[in-house]
């Protein structure tokens, strides 16, 4: 079984993060990819991983506060010419490139799904999405996919020492979606559980957690994952990560 590259934010490994520029490579070469989502006052969907516009853009306030008229006329500081993108456009480039990888969108409010999925459904993507959420939200929004919006593959977040690791809530999800930080937590054993209920199983790079201990040596973290057997890896590295897996 191959592992799996999964682009973080995008594509922020060679783009600015999560803008149009790096969707529209991403879906070019066929990546997976994994985003964020927020949505504005007037209840537009944005792709921006913070809750707030400060540290990427030329202005400041949270998303949520303002209009999505106001949030186009921001630009990265570092690209006056990129503007925040909207889901709809990441949607209309998937559907004009007959995009057929995966895009795992990371719920960051419960409240804004409704309007995800409202988008989602003009465009015809069902098969690409993958949901997930993580902390305090993660528990409420596996119930809430499952009940309103079942036609949608939803995942189950396994950070480290996690009380989701139990084969219900294997059986429950669709997919695994995991970190660690202080010690090797994502093993064989779990991802044989998740193989063993047709889960696939998907881990997060040490280099997206700062504090990771794994940081110090992360292809020898790499090395470990593969060897676990995960479905992929979610990584700011792409090139590293595709040169490491072909030698290995």
């Amino acid at each position: 079984m191959e592992t799996e590259i999964i682009l973080h934010r995008g594509y922020k490994g060679k783009y600015l993060e999560n803008s149009l520029s790096s969707f529209e490579n991403a879906i070019r070469e066929g990546m997976s990819f994994e985003t964020d989502i927020r949505v504005s006052k007037d209840k537009k969907c944005f792709m921006i991983h913070d809750d707030n516009i400060d540290r990427l853009f030329n202005g400041q306030g949270k998303v949520g506060n303002i209009t999505s008229r106001e949030l186009r006329k921001f630009h990265y500081k570092e690209d006056e010419g990129q503007r925040l993108c909207s889901f709809e456009e990441l949607c209309q480039l998937a559907k004009e490139f007959n995009y057929d990888s995966l895009i795992f969108i990371h719920i960051k409010e419960l409240k804004d799904i409704e309007k995800v999925v409202e988008v989602l459904r003009k465009y015809g993507l069902q098969k690409n999405i993958r949901f997930f959420a993580v902390d305090e939200i993660e528990e409420d929004f596996r119930k809430i996919m499952r009940m309103r919006y079942p036609e949608y593959k939803m995942g189950l977040y396994l950070p480290e020492n996690s009380k989701n690791y139990n084969k219900e809530f294997f059986m429950k999800s669709d997919f695994v979606w995991a970190d660690e930080i202080t010690f090797p937590w994502i093993t064989k054993e779990k991802v044989l559980l998740a193989h063993s209920l047709g889960k696939p199983f998907y881990a997060i790079s040490p280099e997206l957690i700062p504090e990771s201990i794994f940081n110090r040596n992360i292809q020898g973290r790499w090395r470990g994952l593969v060897e676990a057997g995960v479905d992929g890896i979610c990584t700011d590295k792409p090139i590293e990560l595709s040169k490491f897996l072909k030698n290995y």
